[in-house]
């Protein structure tokens, strides 16, 4: 685990001894790698990384060659079945030198090409340059959950795991972009390939990098492939064990202590009790308390702890320590990200980090199986809409919009309003709506007039084409996918990519193993949205592994207290950020549409958490770059 970097010459000139660049490049990523740095220079390219040491503690030093020294690599991630692949190379005449999941690839490229990529079972970014081809290679994994940023400014490729170890290169500049931020704002997000600076691009999941003879060109390497023939609920739930049993086993390999983080949700207590039994032997996990009892899930925690004998670990994370921890993970985020729960993974992590260095999370459940409450809002859409129109117009929906406002996590009348401004728009429309912060179709309305770039009529159009080898008529199913290639990417693996890595944790993702991925994907949609059950053939199958009531329970996700933090916690600072003159200084966003959000809020009109947090979110962004 570690960060790379590195740049390219497009006119194939040699950088020659210089290192100054990449060093800097490196050194603005330290907290991905603190145990080792390493540095190579081969003709045109130059390739560096940060190491964090989990396989190979000794010999596992990058960049790594193959046995004649034309072909470099680094290497950011960890590749579960490189034992089996080592026995593929080796027949195949290599000699390895190291005992590291790196050294594979490399002779692995040799033999294969890019057609390498088949064979990686893991998370991963890597950069390989090749002396004899001189070509440039760079590929990341099948799901996202490692990151690779690049842009081409002035006859250089340059490409760094973070966005700030390509602006530390001097040819890059930095300038906001535009059509990124309208997205973000949308969706909380920004979605690959976009960032939100311009020129830089982030590399999808799935996809390939290959440069030479100056061109630079991109495709995708991998495709789930589903098989429809998976009907017998009894045989899919051993299959699911079977399946995440072995991808946890896999990821339970390191040569440093490790762990689980365990909320007391159905996701990351089942990893919890397969990492349990395939460990054969007590396993530490890591949780976090809130003051705020609609918020908090620790008591979950323990009960499943206690059920699977687990050394339990519970830290309070009190709102009086929001800022403090958002304050220093600025120093490590690039991009605005409004997912509040950034912050209390950072804090976990941080927590986690003084006793293991690689932690096991449950990020995927919900996407791959069902969970979200949203998939449960399109089922009753159909419902809610064949209630006659006069009805829902003139008594239900104004008698949803009067209820008082609560700031409770995921209070009702916060849902049950969401859902009635949504309903009756397209499913994908509808979908992106409750999920997201402030539509397209009131940006005309936030931001001037001449830095609008999408409008309405254009809010779909990056989304239409991620919906994959889903039924069309299958709604649910189609919005699960959706949901998977672009939430889970572009938000939570990022959110749990940078949280962890600032704290200088590995984090590991069972759910995410591709096999299981394409075993979710062939399920029939009964099997995870059953009526208004989610998760059901999950929940099934963790009969004999969990506590009934764990199973049981709602879904309540990772809930923040945004809308407190707005009011109290973050008061000062959002008043700074939102003002008329920090906002006439930017010169963005109309103080007009802003300020009426605020008061509306502070009021207690309308809960305004989403759109005043994404704000925020890109305030903070802007001024630390721009300011």
């Amino acid at each position: 685990m570690c960060g790379i970097a590195g740049y390219l010459r497009l006119n194939g000139q040699d950088i020659g001894d210089g290192e100054v660049i990449l060093q800097a490049m490196l050194k603005s990523m330290y907290h991905r790698g603190p145990d080792d740095e390493g540095r190579k220079n081969i003709g045109p390219a130059s390739l560096g990384m940060r190491r964090l040491s989990i396989i190979d503690l000794v010999s596992g030093h990058q960049p790594i060659c193959n046995e004649d020294g034309t072909i470099w690599i680094v290497f950011n991630g960890e590749i579960y079945n490189f034992h089996e692949l080592q026995k593929i190379v080796i027949a195949k005449g290599h000699v390895l030198k190291t005992a590291s999941d790196t050294e594979v690839i490399v002779h692995l490229y040799e033999e294969f090409g890019i057609d390498c990529l088949n064979y990686l079972e893991g998370m991963f970014a890597f950069a390989i340059w090749d002396s004899k081809e001189k070509q440039l290679f760079i590929a990341r994994d099948r799901m996202g959950e490692k990151p690779l940023h690049y842009g081409v400014f002035e006859g250089e490729l340059v490409f760094g795991s973070e966005i700030k170890a390509v602006l530390a290169h001097p040819k890059v500049s930095k300038q906001v972009n535009f059509s990124a931020l309208q997205k973000y704002l949308a969706l909380e997000y920004v979605p690959s390939p976009d960032s939100i600076f311009a020129g830089i691009s982030k590399l999808p999941p799935a996809h390939f990098l290959l440069v030479k003879n100056g061109n630079v060109k991109t495709g995708k390497y991998w495709q789930p492939k589903i098989d429809k023939t998976i009907t017998n609920e009894n045989e899919a739930k051993e299959k699911l064990i079977e399946l995440l049993g072995r991808s946890t086993e896999l990821r339970l390999i390191a040569d440093v202590p490790l762990g689980v983080f365990l909320s007391g949700g159905i996701d990351s207590s089942a990893i919890a009790a397969l990492a349990s039994y395939k460990a054969g032997e007590k396993i530490k996990t890591f949780s976090i308390g809130f003051e705020e009892s609609s918020f908090d899930e620790s008591e979950h925690a323990k009960t499943v702890a206690r059920h699977l004998n687990c050394e339990h670990n519970i830290y309070q994370f009190p709102s009086k320590l929001a800022l403090n921890m958002l304050e220093e993970l600025w120093q490590y985020v690039d991009e605005p990200i409004a997912d509040a729960s950034i912050v209390p993974t950072y804090f976990l992590s941080k927590m986690t980090r003084q006793q293991v260095k690689v932690a096991l999370a449950g990020e995927g459940g919900d996407e791959l199986f069902g969970g979200y409450p949203t998939y449960q809002a399109h089922r009753l859409v159909s419902y809610w809409l064949n209630i006659p129109k006069i009805l829902r117009k003139t008594i239900l929906e104004p008698a949803i919009r009067s209820l008082p406002v609560s700031h409770n996590n995921l209070s009702f009348d916060f849902k049950a309003k969401r859902f009635i401004n949504s309903a009756n728009e397209p499913s994908i429309a509808r979908h992106l709506h409750w999920m997201g912060a402030i539509p397209l179709k009131e940006h005309d309305r936030l931001i001037k007039s001449d830095l609008l770039v999408l409008n309405s009529e254009k809010e779909l159009s990056f989304y239409h084409s991620q919906n994959g080898n889903s039924n069309k008529n299958d709604i649910v199913s189609k919005i699960m996918q959706l949901d998977m290639n672009t939430y889970l990417p572009d938000d939570l693996l990022v959110k749990s990519d940078r949280a962890s890595m600032a704290a200088s944790l590995e984090v590991r993702l069972p759910f995410l193993a591709y096999p299981v991925v394409e075993f979710a994907l062939s399920l029939p949609e009964k099997f995870k949205v059953n009526g208004l059950t989610t998760k059901y053939l999950l929940k099934k199958a963790l009969i004999s592994h969990l506590p009934e009531k764990i199973l049981k329970r709602p879904k309540k996700g990772f809930g923040i207290p945004v809308a407190k933090w707005l009011n109290d916690d973050f008061k000062s600072l959002v008043d700074e950020f939102l003002s008329q003159s920090f906002i006439k200084q930017q010169s963005i966003f109309n103080f007009d549409y802003v300020n009426s959000l605020l008061t509306e809020h502070r009021q207690g009109r309308f809960d305004r958490r989403k759109e005043l947090w994404t704000l925020f979110m890109f305030q903070w962004w802007w001024q630390k770059y721009f300011r």
